[in-house]
Formats: C-alpha cells, sequence, structure tokens
C-alpha cells in the first residue's frame, strides 16, 4: 500500500513538472525537485518543503500537504563588513538542507526538580517525614511565549532566520549595519553570523512552526531564491 501511495505521488510530481515546463520533456530542475520529494515522502517524520517561487512553506508528511505557510518575503542575507568583502555565493538548488541547531531541540528540554526527597519507607512513621508546611514552596514559573524571530543551524553552513519582517536591504540599510558592526568589534562586541536564507512571516506563522525546527528536520528547496 505505501509502496503504491509513493509511486502515485512521484508521478504526480512529475506530471506537476512536465506542465511547468509545458514541453513533452520535463525539466530538469523540476524533476531533480520531484525525486527528491520522493525520497523523502518514504518516510514517516514530518518534512518542510520551501516553494520561493509561490513564496510557500508547505509542512508535509508522505507527500500529502499538512498545512502551508505563506511566506511575507524571502531573502539571502549576509554580514559585510564595512570595507571590502564579498557577497557568499548562494547554496545550490534544488537541494534537501538539514537542520543541525534548531530553536525546537530546546522545546524538548526538561526541567529539573531543584531538589529531591526520598520516599517514606514502609516502617517509618510518618512523624518522623518532614511535614508539608516545613517544605519550601516553589513558585510555578510562567509560560514562555513562544519567539516569532529565531535561526536555525543548517548542514550547508548557512542559516535559517524566521522573522515577521524582512531587515533592509538597500544601500543605506546595509551601510548602517555595517558601521554598527564595525563599532561592536572595535569595543570588542562584534560577532560573526553566518549567511542566512530569511523568512518573513507573520508572527502566529512563525510561533507555530518554532517546534517543526529542530535537529534532523529536513527541508526541500524548491527552485532558486532570487
Amino acid at each position: 500500500m505505501l509502496r503504491s501511495v509513493l509511486a502515485s505521488t512521484f508521478t504526480s510530481l512529475l506530471a506537476v513538472a512536465s506542465a511547468r515546463a509545458g514541453e513533452s520533456t520535463p525539466d530538469p530542475a523540476l524533476v531533480a525537485t520531484a525525486e527528491m520529494e520522493a525520497t523523502l515522502a518514504k518516510r514517516p517524520a514530518v518534512y518542510l518543503v520551501l516553494d520561493p517561487t509561490r513564496r510557500v512553506l508547505e509542512i508535509r508528511a508522505r507527500g500529502t500537504v499538512l498545512d502551508t505557510i505563506q511566506l511575507r518575503g524571502i531573502e539571502l542575507i549576509s554580514q559585510q563588513p564595512l570595507f571590502g568583502g564579498r557577497h557568499p555565493v548562494a547554496p545550490p538548488m534544488p537541494a534537501i538542507w538539514t537542520v543541525t541547531d534548531g530553536p525546537g531541540d530546546r522545546d524538548r528540554e526538561v526541567l529539573e526538580p531543584e531538589s529531591l526527597r526520598p520516599a517514606p519507607k514502609p516502617d517509618q512513621d510518618d512523624s518522623d517525614a518532614p511535614s508539608a508546611d516545613a517544605a519550601t514552596p516553589t513558585p510555578t514559573p510562567p509560560p514562555r511565549e513562544t519567539p516569532s524571530s529565531y535561526r536555525a543551524t543548517l548542514g550547508n553552513g548557512w542559516d535559517l532566520w524566521i522573522t515577521e519582517e524582512l531587515p533592509s536591504q538597500g544601500r543605506w540599510g546595509l551601510f548602517t549595519a555595517a558601521v554598527r558592526d564595525g563599532l561592536a568589534r572595535l569595543r570588542g562586541q562584534g560577532q560573526d553570523l553566518p549567511p542566512a536564507v530569511t523568512l518573513a512571516m507573520t508572527r502566529e506563522d512563525a510561533q507555530r512552526l518554532h517546534h517543526l525546527l529542530r535537529s534532523g528536520t529536513p527541508i526541500l528547496v524548491a527552485s532558486d531564491i532570487e
């Protein structure tokens, strides 16, 4: 049953590739995307599909679209020095990127208790056990709000940056950012950031995507980011 489903998914993807190409021979890039999709669809795990052409990020499993996030914008962002420096070469696409360190990893962290108290022995008198009044109450921390701006490290040396608004990429914005970075480095506070693929989306979409960006999550990029 699973094999027939995957075969159907792969066939439909090739049909889409042929239709988009408008030719009897499918576009090689679209065929490569379809083959990568078929590979991911064999696994039971959830994966993401980034389609820059349609400006959508889809959450899929077994070739089925579970949810679609409409993107406000997509940009390749790199930290540029004030003087000199070259823009990094964009990673080849289509491709499958893998998250190596994501914000979703922290969602699975377990908080350890501040203190451990042994259980009373069967022959122990209840009067010997510490009373509830003697225990120091520990206030329950308020629930942490899921952020709407965060980064995930990718295996290709880039970062994936999720945010509500794209940073300014105009000439003045780049110059201002370079000046701020230069001043910070003079004070010993500079930070080298890898280049990032930046996806802008609504606050609600960014928050619900947060837990999915964890180590091992594959992201299929269907076409070039322009």
